[in-house]
């Protein structure tokens, strides 16, 4: 790039408040965009490196990313720019309806010692959760793209609104009403499914949870 982002560093007490401030932003997304980058490529360790990736690039144009109009949604389209040149350079699409394995366990576990429910009935309720989780993800997977990033952001990485807002570079209301829109859309889905399969179970959108390094 040329302009401000090839200028050096600022140095001096501007210096240390710039360090500050890129800390302080580090520290409230890092964790988050590696989920992100997780759900979309279904790879631990391509999620990690495409977000120190993206990290390492805003560390160096820290005084520029600042300048900006929105440091938020500029840097977040840096994360996004490298998510999309991931998969395409893969030939993939996203990994997003397959999310429903990453998460798979967070709602599902052992019944309580005394529980009536056989191991074959414990064994069904989980098939049963799990295949009702997958047609959502995939369903998730077709929404329009800002519905689909509204929504995974809060409801699986666990951003508020506001803070969904300031990465889309949109209004509040803006989000509101694609989250309310992917929402509807999903309901619909889910109803379809419980409908043809008289599936009775009810399956909610559990946080994603990148699993660790084998030991």
């Amino acid at each position: 790039m040329s302009g401000d982002s090839e200028r050096p560093p600022p140095s001096g007490a501007d210096g240390r408040r710039m360090a500050i401030t890129y800390a302080a932003f580090r520290e409230l997304h890092a964790s988050k965009w590696r989920v992100y980058a997780y759900v979309h490529t279904g790879d631990r360790e391509a999620a990690a490196r495409i977000s120190e990736e993206t990290f390492a690039l805003l560390a160096a144009r820290w005084p520029h990313v600042l300048r900006r109009r929105s440091a938020d949604s500029y840097a977040w389209s840096l994360l996004k720019e490298r998510v999309d040149r991931w998969l395409t350079d893969r030939g993939r699409g996203t990994a997003l309806a397959t999310a429903a394995f990453h998460g798979a366990g967070g709602g599902d576990r052992l019944p309580p010692a005394g529980d009536r429910l056989s191991p074959a009935g414990e064994c069904a309720r989980r098939f049963a959760r799990l295949e009702q989780r997958i047609g959502l993800y995939a369903a998730l997977a077709r929404l329009p793209e800002r519905q689909s990033d509204a929504l995974v952001l809060t409801c699986l990485i666990g951003y508020g609104v506001r803070q969904v807002a300031e990465l889309l570079g949109a209004e509040e209301a803006s989000v509101r009403s694609h989250i309310g829109h992917a929402k509807r859309r999903l309901a619909s889905v889910l109803e379809a499914q419980n409908s043809v399969r008289g599936n009775p179970c009810r399956t909610a959108m559990t946080p994603t949870v990148m699993p660790s390094k084998p030991s």
